[in-house]
């Protein structure tokens, strides 16, 4: 990630993505750079969305991180992203067989 795209992430929202490039793992906003190439974040909770912890993650890791400019976006995309999950699912009928 270059050091103009680093600057303008202030304020966004994102989604983590785990190494397979498509599970997400956090959901949160950029609160601003701590130093070059770390960048400090507000992680939110999954089941009310509230403030959980910040971390600091360097520039590095969120090669492959969702970037929103709004939290409404974030919400959407992780909602069309639970859809999707649940369509890949094998059904499953009562005494736990798939059909």
């Amino acid at each position: 990630m270059n050091k103009e795209a680093i600057g303008t992430l202030t304020g966004k929202y994102f989604h983590s993505v785990k190494s397979d490039r498509e599970t997400i793992e956090w959901q949160g906003t950029f609160l601003g750079l701590a130093s070059p190439g770390l960048y400090r974040v507000q992680l939110f909770e999954w089941i009310n969305g509230s403030e959980s912890e910040q971390r600091l993650v360097p520039a590095t890791d969120m090669r492959y991180w969702k970037i929103y400019d709004a939290q409404e976006q974030m919400m959407e995309s992780y909602r069309r992203y639970q859809e999707c999950r649940v369509q890949r699912q094998p059904n499953v009928n009562v005494r736990g067989l798939q059909s």
